[in-house]
């Protein structure tokens, strides 16, 4: 049973005693596919990773960011950097709604005044601002991946119908047809769940728009109360007795 990893920020900390183990074994991606050898890794002196290195099946050693490892199950994945970063926008647009949703409650019960309300909630307004910006261009970033896998599941559609006709014409024998055919399949599969992923993640990224600013509110004017009207006593009150008759 593997140690818990240690918590820094929003991201779990990787130490060389969690995936020095598996130097040399094969890392996979979130979909289950080799991304290659794990042959190297960078620590600082905490023993806490910062980068891997990977050498692929064409020989190309890359070096990876700890931030894209995850261990599930006791097993390193690489993630896609488009994950990583849909996962860092998501986490940072929550920081900045709720910090805005504070500074509301903040500023309608005159906990702080409508100028420093006013200026923090500028700051985090422009924060998200570039925040969008980011999450645009990952957006195009998925759809130009997602057109890709489109393509791909057309190719591979185009294969599988390529291998049941020379099948069919005797081309190719019953073992050469259902490997070829297993090998298709599987990457139909593969591909069809990543573009499900890929779908998932864009909506991930539909952020919820903030609230609107709160205005200052008027103080509301005190009524003068008046006060009564001031009832005159004569000093002297003069009663009268009537006579025994």
């Amino acid at each position: 049973m593997s140690k818990p990893s240690r918590i820094r920020g929003n991201r779990a900390l990787i130490t060389v005693e969690e995936i020095g183990k598996h130097l040399g074994q094969t890392i996979q991606d979130m979909m289950g596919r080799p991304a290659g050898k794990l042959v190297g890794l960078t620590a600082d002196v905490r023993d806490e990773v910062q980068s891997v290195q990977v050498a692929r099946s064409d020989g190309e050693v890359t070096q990876h960011p700890i931030a894209f490892v995850r261990i599930i199950d006791g097993h390193p994945v690489l993630l896609q950097p488009w994950r990583v970063e849909a996962e860092d926008l998501g986490k940072e647009h929550s920081i900045i709604k709720r910090r805005i949703q504070a500074l509301d409650l903040l500023v309608r019960d005159r906990d702080i005044d409508q100028t420093e309300y006013n200026q923090q909630r500028s700051v985090y307004e422009d924060l998200q601002k570039e925040i969008l910006t980011k999450r645009d261009n990952l957006i195009g970033t998925l759809e130009e991946a997602q057109s890709k896998l489109e393509q791909q599941v057309k190719d591979l559609q185009g294969a599988l119908t390529n291998n049941k006709m020379l099948y069919t014409a005797a081309e190719i024998d019953d073992s050469t047809y259902q490997t070829v055919t297993d090998s298709i399949r599987a990457g139909l599969e593969i591909t069809r769940k990543e573009m499900k992923d890929l779908s998932n993640t864009r909506e991930s990224l539909q952020f919820e728009s903030l609230e609107t600013p709160v205005e200052p509110t008027q103080e509301p004017k005190k009524q003068l109360i008046q006060p009564p009207a001031k009832i005159d006593i004569p000093d002297v009150v003069v009663i009268k007795m009537r006579e025994p008759t």
